[in-house]
């Protein structure tokens, strides 16, 4: 594909492409052949798809369960003494999309015209910030940035984020034109471009791997955006991609990357199922497994179930600032928290939900984490109806309607609304039979599936009564890396499992904003943060670790149904180098899930069809 190019005088020769020492790649079972479209869906083009989450270019490469670290954009990190300071170096030679030099100058425009300008970022994000002072940022060399913060940060983001793994650099030469810092006329432009601010035009060039990306922009990625329209998106091989093969073929060894839209999670299923994509996971539903299963050989393709990392694949939360006074007490009670988590059948969700072959468990850390305690993941998830209807009555529900209802201290009925996202697994399915055992202790809830946009509004304004999702980026470095910052688990939690945005906001600012939390939640943030200020299995980070976790099982403001469930995924028989026949036979377990971003632990670079 390239060759022609080539010989046509349109691209320079391969060894003016790669660096001088290029990242060589061992494919996992053989050299590949060039050629070929890899296919895949997704539900509409502001999500990320399981393709997407193969093509990014991150400092640092991790295994599927976390453990290994090896070198990737970054050759290298070095922390001082006290790991207040951190230097990295970049691989030298690298090349954007576009021909232009990949060097330090892409990682301080990534920082000081993006992350740290306040017209893009008026609050800095806080995993820049330590100690209430944002880290600073220094060239060293053309290929060497050094950062340097107010408290010790072995925990450093750009060292162990990994779901999705850090990207802190853009193509500055080609966003510059955007900025009004290096462009005076940015603004007055974007608005003749149709946006609303340069701020906006600025965005939409300078963001990749989630959803539409900006065919123009330039990438490190093996495959780069050349159509963004309103059915699919497509990538073709980046001519100045830096990895080789073990006998120095540039990779990837596939041409082309086309994602087509399909709108509705059982569309996806069913292209799975019909052999019309090349890789899919990030959609497809346990339950529909052994369809998946029965359809190998029609659909040409080899099914497997990998493992998901999450502490919870669903969890329950109650709204902590509920406005409603007598429905804000009850919530805030432990006992009632306590009452709900027994009322759940975890075992008839996970024998008619996810195959028998999810573990009935509490929202807490993975099971490989190396502090982990298996009584964290037990703490009140025994099924237990008897137990549940007593802490119910010790909270004061001891009258009933006519229904079998219970009701409220001012005598209406105790009811609410469980809302959640109906998509990456079976929420539906789950959020149906949890509300029908809590019917069985008496009370009246109901489960509303809702628009994410219009979920995440309602948890931020905290206008909901409880909500559902999931509890990931369980694995052991990924908890540790996100700690307090995005963790569901942590006072106020995150994303769809937002029950108390007033205290996460509190906390975050330092009291100037937000609702003081209760003590219990301020004492789980401080431990979170100082969990960070120490290296990985030291005495001081299990002894932190251990009280985090004790913590959240006490407090139980996250209720666990089932974690670490089954994950199906599907890849073409025509498709080689993705997953070892050990994994396909079910004798390996493989963690998957956002905290290692998916597919990305297995290099999709050096994926190739063999017809």
């Amino acid at each position: 594909m390239l060759a022609r190019r080539v010989a046509a005088g349109d691209l320079p020769p391969l060894r003016k492409r790669l660096p001088a020492k290029p990242l060589v790649v061992r494919p996992l079972k053989s050299a590949g052949r060039y050629g070929g479209t890899l296919r895949g869906t997704s539900l509409a083009p502001a999500t990320t798809s399981d393709l997407q989450t193969t093509m990014v270019p991150s400092l640092f490469r991790f295994s599927a369960d976390l453990a290994e670290r090896a070198p990737e954009v970054a050759e290298s990190f070095e922390f001082n003494a006290d790991f207040t300071t951190c230097v990295i170096t970049l691989r030298e030679g690298l090349r954007w999309s576009d021909g232009e030099q990949f060097t330090a100058d892409d990682v301080l425009f990534y920082f000081d015209d993006w992350q740290f300008d306040e017209d893009l970022s008026p609050i800095t994000a806080p995993q820049w910030v330590r100690d209430g002072e944002r880290m600073r940022v220094s060239k060293t060399g053309d290929y060497s940035v050094r950062f340097d913060f107010a408290l010790p940060t072995p925990s450093f983001a750009l060292l162990n984020y990994t779901g999705a793994p850090a990207e802190p650099y853009v193509p500055a030469h080609f966003l510059q034109k955007y900025h009004p810092k290096y462009n005076p006329a940015a603004a007055k432009e974007a608005k003749a471009a149709g946006y609303g601010n340069w701020q906006d035009q600025f965005s939409y060039f300078a963001a990749a791997h989630y959803g539409v990306q900006a065919p123009e922009r330039p990438v490190l990625d093996p495959w780069m955006p050349v159509e963004m329209s309103d059915q699919r998106q497509r990538y073709e091989r980046n001519p100045y991609y830096w990895k080789v093969d073990l006998d120095g073929r540039q990779l990837p060894y596939i041409d082309e990357v086309v994602i087509d839209y399909v709108g509705d999670i059982e569309v996806t299923n069913l292209r799975a199922i019909s052999g019309d994509v090349s890789v899919a996971g990030l959609d497809l539903t346990v339950r529909n497994y052994p369809v998946i299963k029965r359809g190998e050989e029609e659909g040409n393709y080899r099914a497997a179930l990998l493992t998901s990392e999450r502490g919870a694949d669903v969890a329950l939360a109650l709204n902590q600032e509920h406005k409603d006074r007598a429905l804000r007490e009850i919530f805030r009670d432990v006992r009632f928290r306590q009452a709900l988590s027994a009322a759940i059948n975890r075992e008839e969700i996970n024998n008619l939900v996810f195959l028998r072959r999810g573990t009935p468990r509490q929202a807490t850390i993975n099971e490989q984490a190396t502090f982990f305690r298996q009584e964290w993941a037990d703490h009140f998830a025994e099924y237990d109806p008897d137990l549940a209807n007593d802490l119910l009555d010790q909270v004061g529900l001891r009258s009933r309607d006519p229904d079998g209802i219970r009701l409220r201290p001012d005598g209406r009925r105790l009811s609410f609304q469980l809302e959640f996202l109906p998509h990456e697994g079976p929420k539906t399915e789950v959020a149906e039979l949890v509300v029908n055992h809590w019917r069985d202790v008496g009370l009246n809830v109901s489960a509303q599936p809702r628009d994410r946009n219009y979920l995440l509004t309602r948890l931020e304004a905290g206008g909901h009564d409880a909500s559902a999702w999931h509890v990931d980026r369980q694995l052991e470095r990924a908890a540790y890396a996100y700690g307090a910052y995005s963790s569901k688990l942590g006072p106020g939690g995150d994303s769809a499992i937002l029950y108390a945005n007033g205290w996460r906001t509190w906390l975050r600012s330092g009291g100037a904003s937000g609702v003081e939390p209760p003590e219990e939640a301020k004492e789980l943030d401080q431990a979170l943060h100082e969990w960070q200020l120490y290296e990985m299995g030291t005495p001081e980070y299990d002894e932190l670790a251990r009280r985090i976790h004790d913590l959240i099982a006490q407090t139980l403001w996250v209720i666990g149904v089932v974690g670490q469930a089954p994950s199906p995924v599907v890849v073409s028989n025509d498709l080689q180098n993705v997953l070892p026949d050990s994994v396909f036979a079910g004798e390996e377990t493989r963690w998957w899930g956002a905290a290692n971003w998916f597919w990305h632990p297995h290099r999709a670079e050096q994926w190739f069809f063999t017809t």
